[in-house]
C-alpha cells in the first residue's frame, strides 16, 4: 500500500483534532501506517504518570472523518473509552 506524504499529514491533523475534541490534558501521539489498519499510539498524562494506548483504525475510516460526522462520532466514542482517564475533567 502506497501512502503519500499529504495523506499521512491529513491523518495526523485529523487524529490531533479528534484527540483535542476528547479534551485530553497532555498527550503525545504518532500515526503509523500499516497494511491492514493504521496504528495510533497515544501517551497521555494521568495524575500519577502517563498512560499508553494503541488505537487501530482503517485508513479510509480515519481519512473520511472530515466528511462523515457519523464516522467522527464513532471514533470519538471508541477512543474515549480507551483514553477517558486522560481527560481534563477526569483528572480534576
Amino acid at each position: 500500500m502506497r501512502i503519500s506524504g499529504g495523506e499521512l499529514e491529513r491523518a495526523r491533523v485529523i487524529t490531533e483534532d479528534l484527540l483535542e475534541e476528547l479534551g485530553l490534558e497532555a498527550y503525545l501521539y504518532e500515526v503509523e501506517p500499516r497494511e491492514d489498519a493504521w496504528e495510533i499510539r497515544v501517551e497521555c498524562a494521568l495524575n500519577e504518570g502517563w498512560q499508553r494506548a494503541l488505537l487501530s483504525v482503517e485508513r479510509e475510516r480515519l481519512l473520511s472523518v472530515p466528511h462523515r460526522s457519523q464516522v467522527r462520532r464513532g471514533l470519538l466514542e471508541e477512543w474515549d473509552g480507551e483514553l477517558s482517564a486522560c481527560r481534563r475533567e477526569a483528572r480534576g
